[in-house]
């Protein structure tokens, strides 16, 4: 697998895992470090599930339900962010009027967008003013809704709407602006290589990815950091430090912090952070905590 192919799987992992074959019932890791007075769990997530999909193992829902606080990537499934997601959207995600996203990609970019776009209930003209990150973005959770994929079925879109009925307190290690400016700060090339590679294989991705998922709901680490990370960490070491390095470190100082605190915190954040040399595990032995796979 190219570099650029593991960070397309990144990408599409991150925003819209899609995985046409995945077991129905799921036992997917569960991470544990502690000592005298903390608890702290960590969940590998998937953003997007099919409903039949069950990865709600007595492990992972036990150690959810004992913790106090509760922390996720981003508040994206917040409705009070709802209100703010346009004006960021408008400022990290649209071209420039004079620059149509038709006029940054290749004629067969164009004619494969054409052919597309209409399945997905759009049209070539609406996608315009969108920059080649956020059109692959759309492009990729679009295809993997007709596929029988649903956002509500995600595991946080389950889990916050469950914290907050249960009074947990909310934390989160990054802001919604704060992740699309990990996408918007990519090179323009890349934004654009990225695109072209979703036109051109979105009809792939299925069986691209049902390996990844497979191995979420199997608790594979390997294959996960295989499929997530790959070429991706060594042959584009520029972007992988932004969109996983820099942000594995920061959750780890976070998870440092809270280890010398006290209580029981769950923590769910994207299954692709996990595992690997510069995963979080990693770095939080390289720390000198003890982390057992539960």
């Amino acid at each position: 697998m190219s570099a650029f192919a593991s960070f397309k799987t990144w990408i599409a992992g991150s925003v819209a895992a899609l995985a046409l074959t995945a077991p129905a019932l799921a036992d997917p890791s569960l991470w544990h470090l502690s000592d005298e007075d903390s608890d702290i769990y960590i969940f590998g997530t998937v953003h997007i599930l099919r409903p039949d999909v069950e990865w709600r193992a007595p492990a992972v829902m036990a150690a959810f339900e004992s913790a106090d606080t509760v922390w996720f990537e981003a508040p994206v499934n917040d409705p009070a962010e709802q209100a703010n997601m346009m004006p960021l959207l408008q400022r990290y995600g649209l071209n420039p009027p004079e620059r149509p996203l038709s006029s940054q990609i290749s004629d067969e970019a164009n004619a494969a967008l054409a052919e597309l776009s209409p399945l997905l209930g759009t049209s070539p003209a609406a996608l315009e003013p969108l920059r080649p990150w956020l059109a692959s973005v759309q492009i990729t959770v679009g295809y993997a809704v007709i596929e029988g994929f649903d956002p509500t079925s995600g595991v946080e879109a389950q889990l916050w709407p469950e914290a907050v009925g249960a009074g947990k307190d909310l934390q989160y290690f990054e802001t919604v602006e704060e992740q699309l400016q990990f996408f918007a700060n990519l090179d323009r090339e890349i934004e654009v290589e990225l695109l072209e590679q979703t036109l051109a294989q979105i009809d792939e991705a299925p069986d691209t990815l049902d390996g990844l998922v497979t191995a979420w709901a199997n608790g594979d680490q390997a294959t996960i950091d295989r499929l997530m990370n790959g070429d991706f960490r060594d042959d584009s070491p520029e972007v992988y430090d932004v969109l996983i390095a820099q942000r594995n470190a920061h959750w780890a100082d976070v998870v440092e912090d809270m280890m010398a605190g006290s209580g029981t915190v769950f923590i769910a954040v994207g299954a692709g952070h996990l595992p690997g040399e510069g995963g979080l595990i990693d770095l939080l032995e390289d720390r000198g905590f003890t982390v057992t796979q539960e």
